[in-house]
């Protein structure tokens, strides 16, 4: 990800997250992923699932345009298609077996980070089988363990995950039915 962000000269700053504290806060649980924060930092519609255009509808089975029309709707009209009541409704909050998954995702990441290689495996696989349709958690560890988060375990996931009836992002704007 540093690689990228640090590519070409940005006129936004961009967040680094490796522990995953905002995701964790604002309920993300892949990217890509928006959220809406007004001017008085309330939040005014959940974390979803958004991409930037339709180059993964297939997969997905998220039709971008529906995102981005209301997006538009809302910075040029300040039309809300949620009231507050909606938005709470819609933010998924962690049971204690995900918040001790996470906590062990991080203990994990800072084992790595000094070297005890076999530690963070072990806190990675406590993580896993905490939180096994966690995508913050198993595709973020992907990488970690050397594997592809797009090839075959990442596929593996994907249909796990939906055969437990995708959980995550409650809101599913624009996914088709």
């Amino acid at each position: 990800m540093k690689e990228w962000a640090t590519k070409e000269p940005l006129s936004y700053p961009v967040l680094i997250d490796t522990m995953h504290l905002v995701a964790d806060l604002y309920g993300i649980v892949n990217v890509p992923a928006a959220l809406w924060i007004d001017e008085n930092d309330k939040i005014v519609r959940p974390a979803d699932s958004t991409p930037a255009s339709d180059m993964w509808r297939s997969f997905s089975g998220v039709d971008s345009s529906v995102h981005h029309d209301l997006l538009r709707r809302w910075v040029r009209n300040n039309e809300l298609d949620m009231d507050a009541d909606s938005v709470r409704s819609f933010q998924v909050l962690p049971t204690n077996e995900v918040q001790e998954a996470r906590l062990h995702r991080r203990i994990a990441v800072a084992l790595r980070l000094q070297g005890d290689e076999s530690g963070a495996l072990e806190h990675m696989d406590k993580a896993e089988q905490l939180a096994p349709h966690d995508w913050t958690i198993k595709r973020g560890n992907m990488p970690l363990r050397g594997v592809d988060p797009f090839g075959e375990k990442f596929m593996e996931f994907v249909g796990e995950w939906s055969a437990a009836g995708s959980p995550g992002f409650k809101l599913g704007t624009g996914r088709e039915k």
